[in-house]
């Protein structure tokens, strides 16, 4: 809503000079007082400081005929500003610079003009009645210009953001899909992102972007990375890769769970994997591990695809893999407590390698340990002793499954 003008205040006197105003020669001082102070780099692009040249001229031109009483300001249509703050938005500079220029320009151009008022003082009006209505004027304009030009500003950036997203996403969705096999700097320009190097993919189960982003953010600086990317994969799931010059270390696990546990979303963790292909493989690795994950209880909110790559391996083909437990578990894949306990000891034992280490990691006398080997060796269909691999295998699978029927007598 435009104020009326300060009651009381005479405005030809100010409507005569701005009349008398050059507007345009103002202008190429106002230009170049900005273009020194906020962009003396981005001006030296002849083409950028033609934009900011046509912005300041309109502008400059509506303020002066403002004062001069031939303009009103709902009626002010600055195309030359709509078309810097478009510039500005994609070239990705700050909204917070755009705003800085045109305070710079109020001052340069309230320089100017206070010049002009002071030398027409007396001869033409008062100071006060060149410089009163102007102020009120000058101040209700920048007010009414920047909303529209920030706006302008965010709509545009919105638009620039919202198609590099979409060309992201679609450039991943090639990769992960096996489309696309071959990186150039046009695939990393369009992803933001080195294809060379090492990288990790993380599969994060959270909803709004802003807390995919912060703990992409957290991420990347508490384990070194040199680059990171983000896409929303699906509903409620985004996939982030982090970029190494070499092959990560333990520091980067211990830091992903303590991130991830921070944060309180489940996470899935890809393998480390080298170029374009890598990029492709920790990708996958890490959705694959993000179904597991949400496909049996108890896995935890942090998974790595390396701990679990033996059962996604063997469920390729679940019902096989649940034939398979039976087949070598028998009535040690059940549901009682004795079954129960055999398998937790046998799966110490086999990880461990021996009786001591399962002793100490469940907590029991390693003569426990003994005497519940020794029932399995007497239970197993087929011994113990020559298919230690696939017990391990077997006990692994029942991990996720729980215990089974007993096999229905023939």
């Amino acid at each position: 809503m435009e104020l009326p003008p300060p009651e009381g205040i005479n405005m030809d006197a100010m409507r005569s000079l701005a009349a008398r105003i050059d507007a345009d020669a103002m202008a190429e001082i106002v230009t170049a007082d900005i273009a020194e102070r906020v962009w003396p780099v981005h001006t030296r692009d002849p083409d950028f400081r033609e934009a900011l040249r046509l912005s300041v001229r309109d502008n400059v031109r509506a303020i002066v005929a403002l004062f001069a009483g031939r303009l009103i300001i709902a009626e002010t249509d600055p195309q030359g500003a709509f078309g810097f703050a478009d510039l500005t938005a994609e070239l990705g500079i700050p909204v917070s610079e755009l705003e800085s220029g045109y305070w710079v320009g109020v001052q340069s151009f309230w320089r100017l003009w206070f010049a002009e008022a002071r030398r027409e003082a007396g001869a033409e009006g008062s100071l006060a009645e060149l410089l009163g209505p102007a102020t009120h004027l000058l101040f209700e304009y920048i007010i009414h210009i920047l909303g529209a030009v920030v706006s302008r500003y965010d709509a545009t950036r919105a638009e620039i953001l919202r198609n590099q997203e979409d060309r992201r996403r679609a450039v991943l969705a090639d990769i992960l899909d096996g489309r696309l096999t071959t990186g150039g700097q046009d695939v990393e320009n369009t992803l933001g992102y080195r294809l060379r190097g090492v990288h990790v993919a993380l599969a994060m189960e959270v909803d709004q972007r802003a807390r995919a982003e912060r703990v992409r953010a957290e991420l990347f600086t508490r384990t070194g990375a040199v680059g990171s990317l983000l896409t929303l994969h699906a509903p409620g799931v985004w996939l982030a890769w982090l970029g190494f010059p070499a092959t990560p270390d333990g520091k980067v696990r211990a830091a992903v769970a303590e991130v991830a546990g921070a944060a309180e979303i489940p996470l899935a963790v890809g393998a480390p994997g080298e170029g374009l292909a890598g990029l492709r493989r920790t990708g996958l690795q890490a959705l694959d591990t993000t179904r597991l994950r949400r496909r049996f209880d108890g896995l935890g909110d942090v998974l790595w695809f390396s701990d679990v790559r033996l059962e996604l391996l063997m469920l390729s083909d679940e019902p096989t893999a649940r034939q398979f437990v039976a087949d070598e578990l028998g009535e040690v894949a059940g549901a009682d407590e004795r079954a129960v306990r055999t398998r937790e000891t046998l799966l110490a034992w086999l990880t461990t390698g021996s009786q001591a280490g399962a002793a100490t990691r469940l907590g029991v006398h390693e003569n426990t340990v003994r005497l519940r080997i020794r029932y399995a060796e007497e239970v197993l269909a087929d011994g113990l002793a020559d298919r230690r691999a696939e017990i391990l295998a077997a006990l692994r699978l029942a991990q996720l499954f729980g215990p089974l029927r007993p096999p229905t007598p023939m």
